[in-house]
């Protein structure tokens, strides 16, 4: 978020050329608006490849400056093809306390386009405070049958946040639970990626640190590679997961 719509999406273009990477995971707001999402969806197109990248447009409106819960969750194919996640269903545990819940109704109407199939794993998407469709810290359990088995039959859970969550031992509790492999044995891989520039969310600016990005496997966070740490406005990290369960 610090720097321009233009510069973030060039940004995200030149990563996807420079480190190929089979699935390129963005913080939440990264693409300003759907200007930016097309020109890139073009500009991929113009140049096909075989990842995946996975973003969120901050503005979804027609118009530029949209008001209102406008973000919505994307995946731009290797053909630069669009699919549409959608918008965030709830944020906080409160809005999922119950199967009645409307967040959790949201939630659950939305779920047949939250999974995308693609040559490197299915993807579940979640956005942002939607991880609360997990509750627990010490045994923590999925609130929604229908959500759980959705999420369990992915291989990688997306993740993107606007910023830094807090209640470390609680997040890491849940994403552990969201990497556990596959009944057969597959790996299954858990992502996060948060935002530094807090939004303007009362204020508040959050710097890089480790936790700034995750993935956790076979229900535990794994080391990464840092590309960009920060210093031009953006950081990068690298992971290499085997979900073939082989090892």
């Amino acid at each position: 978020m610090m720097l321009p719509p233009g510069d973030r999406a060039r940004l995200i273009l030149a990563a996807a050329d420079s480190y190929l990477p089979d699935v390129l995971i963005t913080a939440g707001y990264a693409v300003h608006s759907r200007k930016q999402l097309h020109w890139l969806s073009r500009e991929i197109a113009e140049d096909p490849r075989t990842g995946v990248l996975v973003t969120e447009v901050h503005y979804d409106g027609r118009r530029r400056y949209e008001l209102g819960r406008s973000h919505a969750m994307y995946a731009i194919l290797g053909d630069g093809a669009l699919h549409r996640f959608g918008r965030q269903a709830f944020s906080t545990s409160v809005e999922a306390r119950h199967r009645a819940s409307p967040g959790l109704v949201a939630f659950r109407r939305k779920i047949p386009r939250r999974t995308l199939r693609s040559k490197h794993g299915s993807i579940f998407a979640l956005i942002c405070g939607e991880l609360n469709i997990v509750k627990g810290r010490l045994r923590p359990v999925f609130v929604d049958e229908e959500a759980r088995a959705a999420i369990k039959a992915a291989d990688i859970i997306v993740n993107p946040t606007h910023d830094r969550m807090s209640n470390a031992g609680t997040l890491d509790a849940k994403r552990r639970l969201l990497s556990l492999p596959h009944d057969d044995g597959r790996g299954r891989a858990y992502v996060s990626v948060s935002n530094w520039e807090a939004c303007g969310l009362n204020g508040r600016v959050q710097q890089p640190s480790p936790t700034l990005h995750t993935v956790y496997a076979a229900g535990k966070p794994i080391e990464y590679e840092e590309l960009a740490d920060g210093a031009f406005g953006f950081v990068y990290r690298r992971w290499q997961v085997d979900l073939s369960g082989r090892t």
